[in-house]
């Protein structure tokens, strides 16, 4: 038998900030991802939550024991501290059917959304174009899921990853003047100022 199966070292968890949790324990030196896993979700009492963990800089991928061969500092008599780091969720639900379809955009579209009248719909795409839609009828860089209409329906904002910003007509689909410039980053958000505090917005 490997002497490695019956060695145990004492280890603790510590979440992503660096905070211990619970009490120091032991835990046999080759335990896998699987196992920590499942011992850290009986520690944080959640059963659903999906974790990496590390020691230091090191992630965990086969074996704590792996793991510890990269790490120079390691003493076996000392506590090792390992952080868990959890992984985002995702539930995606199938397609079952599509309606319909509007051809227009030659790349991705990564934005839409509905006028406050319900009659148009504005898409953005990574082919730099945003595009105006009227739903009573069939219908430089990528435009973000950036789209915003004015309260009042008359004016569509749209940004880009060039930190552009562009105020649009979407009776005629022209650009409104100028565009509006000075970010050094993409545009991450944008909104109107609410209707009732300025009207002439």
């Amino acid at each position: 038998m490997n002497a490695d199966e019956d060695r145990k070292v004492l280890a603790q968890f510590k979440d992503e900030n660096g905070v211990l949790v619970k009490a120091p324990f032991d835990i046999p030196i080759n335990i896998t991802p699987g196992l920590l896993q499942s011992l850290c979700n009986a520690l944080v009492s959640d059963d659903e939550a999906s974790y990496e963990f590390f020691v230091g800089d090191h992630r965990i991928d086969k074996s704590l024991k792996e793991t510890l061969e990269f790490v120079k500092s390691f003493e076996s008599e000392r506590l090792i501290e390992i952080q868990y780091q959890p992984q985002a969720r995702f539930k995606v639900q199938p397609v079952t059917r599509c309606t319909s379809s509007m051809p227009g955009h030659t790349e991705a579209v990564t934005a839409v959304s509905f006028s406050p009248d319900g009659r148009h719909l504005a898409s953005g795409s990574g082919d730099c174009t945003v595009r105006l839609w009227d739903t009573s009828k069939a219908h430089s860089n990528w435009i973000l899921s950036i789209i915003a209409w004015l309260p009042d329906g008359k004016k569509i904002a749209s940004g880009c990853k060039a930190g552009k910003v562009c105020i649009w007509d979407p009776v005629n689909g022209k650009q409104l003047g100028k565009s509006l410039t000075g970010h050094r980053q993409w545009i991450t958000w944008l909104s109107w100022k609410p209707l009732h505090q300025n009207p002439e917005c």
